[in-house]
C-alpha cells in the first residue's frame, strides 16, 4: 500500500502540577498521559488495500480493542541523540560513548568502537509488522576510515565511512519473524561517529527528526470511531478518511 498524504497529526500532552502550601508550582510533563491523534485522507486504494482496513477495523470492533500503528511521519527510533541510552542496545564488543558532534557542529552525536572480532555496534528492536519496508538511515564519519553496516533485520549495507560526514541509508523488509532491528555497526578495529540516527516506514530517508524519548510507534493505538467509510470512486478505486 503507498502512503497517503496529506496527514494530520496532532499533539495534546499531559502536564503534571502540584502546589506547596507557599504557592509553589512544579509542572511535569505526564507521558503516559499525553495523546496523539492522526487523521489520514486515502485515495487510490485498490480492493485488496481497502478490504485489509475494514478487516482490521472490524478485528477491532471499532474502538474497542487496539493495534500497533507505525507512525508514517515520525522516526522510529528512540534516543536517536543519545547513543548510550538504554533504548539502544549494544552488541559484544561495541563500545559507544556520547558527546559528540555532529554535522555542521550539531549535538546529539556518538560514537561506536569496535573492539570485537566481528560486526559490532548499537541497535533497537520494534515490536512492529515485520511485512513493511522500512529505511534506517545515519550521517557517518571517521578519522581513521573503515567501514559501517545499517541494517534492517537481515536487509543489509556495507558503506565506506572516511573524513567528511556523509548520509548512508538502506531499506527493506525484516526478513525476520518478530520484531525488526535497525541497526548501525563498525567493522572489526573501527571507530564510527554516527548522527541523525533514524529509522522509517518508507522506501528512502527523509528529513531527520531528533527523538530525544520513545520512538515514533504505538502498540495500543486505537480507531477514533465505531464507523468507517469507504467509498468506492471507481473500479477497483477506493477512498476514506481514516
Amino acid at each position: 500500500c503507498a502512503g497517503q498524504y496529506p496527514v494530520v497529526k496532532r499533539m495534546a500532552p499531559r502536564v503534571a502540577w502540584s502546589e506547596t502550601p507557599s504557592g509553589l508550582r512544579r509542572r511535569a510533563f505526564d507521558v503516559a498521559g499525553s495523546r496523539v491523534a492522526w487523521r489520514m485522507e486515502l485515495h487510490g486504494l485498490c480492493m485488496s488495500e481497502a478490504m485489509a482496513i475494514e478487516s482490521l477495523f472490524e478485528e477491532c470492533e471499532g474502538r474497542r480493542r487496539s493495534f500497533t500503528f507505525v507512525d508514517p511521519t515520525a522516526n522510529l527510533l528512540a534516543a536517536s541523540d543519545d547513543g548510550t541510552s538504554t533504548y539502544w542496545e549494544k552488541s559484544p564488543g561495541a563500545v559507544v560513548t556520547g558527546g559528540v558532534a555532529g554535522v555542521g557542529g550539531a549535538s546529539g552525536g556518538f560514537r561506536i568502537t569496535n573492539l570485537g572480532a566481528g560486526w559490532s555496534g548499537a541497535w533497537q528492536a520494534a515490536a512492529i509488522p515485520e511485512s513493511m519496508t522500512y529505511c534506517v538511515s545515519a550521517w557517518l564519519w571517521s578519522a581513521g576510515g573503515g567501514r559501517a553496516r545499517l541494517r534492517v533485520g537481515q536487509t543489509e549495507r556495507v558503506v565506506d565511512v572516511g573524513s567528511e560526514w556523509r548520509q548512508e541509508w538502506v531499506s527493506g523488509t525484516s526478513g525476520e519473524t518478530g520484531a525488526v532491528e535497525f541497526a548501525i555497526e563498525a567493522e572489526a578495529g573501527a571507530a564510527v561517529e554516527v548522527w541523525g540516527p533514524q529509522a522509517e516506514a518508507q522506501a528512502a530517508p527523509s528529513e531527520y527528526k531528533r527523538n530525544r524519548g520513545r520512538g515514533g510507534w504505538y502498540s495500543r493505538a486505537r480507531f477514533s470511531g465505531d464507523e468507517l467509510r469507504l467509498t468506492a470512486g471507481g473500479l477497483d478505486v477506493y477512498g476514506g478518511v481514516g
